[in-house]
């Protein structure tokens, strides 16, 4: 699996066509993949177990809940005198402000009551669905792309199976080991697009030589829906905004 991870990274062509040839080219695709988002997700997970395990963390939840509470109550007693019309709401009123204290601490107090389960295991819980969902993540993208790749590969003239499309695709997703760096705040956005840039040519690649296309023809069957559907969005960001002025200008 080393092999098929450097093959992909470095665009082997022996790799791909040994991969599409193979009878288990799809499970080593998807092999991949499955390492790949364990390894992001484990990192992940582990910085935020470190992360969610301090005591300021736990602080900061509790602030934070009390500030959900206490922001809108602020807000309505700021707005309640001008549309307070009648007695007993003008009553009502005054009884919130006389308790505001009382309520702030009972938020405070329930913020503080002990969890279902200890803080420990309930952090280790969280990281283990985290690197769990990472695999799912990734496999969810990648179907998505495969899929629109292939019908457009297949209208552009590609003799590739499903198969082939499926498992040569998924080594798109080897440059997201890089993703198990997002954590870095200076460097993660960066190595999040060089990842993203890197994984689309690795897709070209893939799909020229499942199908047997020259490289335009690849690039132009990976990037072919995707436009369409920027186009679409663009049309239709256009055709509310025109009908927005029009029923403005009634």
């Amino acid at each position: 699996m080393i092999d098929t991870f450097n093959g992909a990274l470095t665009l082997s062509q022996t790799l791909f066509k040994g991969m599409r040839e193979s009878p288990e080219v799809v499970r080593r695709g998807l092999t991949l993949v499955l390492l790949v988002g364990l390894l992001v997700g484990g990192v992940q997970a582990l910085s935020a177990m470190i992360t969610n395990s301090s005591s300021d963390r736990m602080t900061a939840e509790i602030d934070q809940t009390i500030t959900a509470v206490v922001t809108p109550m602020e807000q309505s007693l700021q707005q309640q005198p001008r549309d307070a019309t009648t007695d007993a709401q003008r009553e009502l009123l005054q009884q919130i402000k006389d308790n505001k204290e009382g309520i702030l601490k009972l938020t405070r107090t329930m913020a503080e009551l002990p969890r279902p389960l200890p803080r420990p295991v309930s952090v280790i819980f969280q990281g283990l669905g985290q690197m769990a969902s990472m695999p799912l993540s990734y496999l969810g993208s990648l179907m998505l792309a495969v899929v629109f790749t292939h019908i457009a590969a297949r209208q552009l003239g590609g003799q590739g199976t499903i198969q082939q499309m499926l498992g040569l695709g998924a080594l798109s997703v080897a440059p997201h080991a890089l993703d198990a760096l997002n954590f870095i705040p200076m460097f993660g956005v960066t190595l999040f697009l060089i990842a993203h840039a890197w994984g689309l040519v690795i897709l070209v690649v893939a799909t020229g030589v499942a199908h047997r296309l020259d490289s335009g023809r690849a690039t132009l069957a990976v990037l072919l829906y995707p436009l369409i559907g920027v186009l679409l969005l663009l049309l239709g960001c256009c055709a509310l905004f025109i009908i927005t002025l029009a029923g403005a200008g009634r």
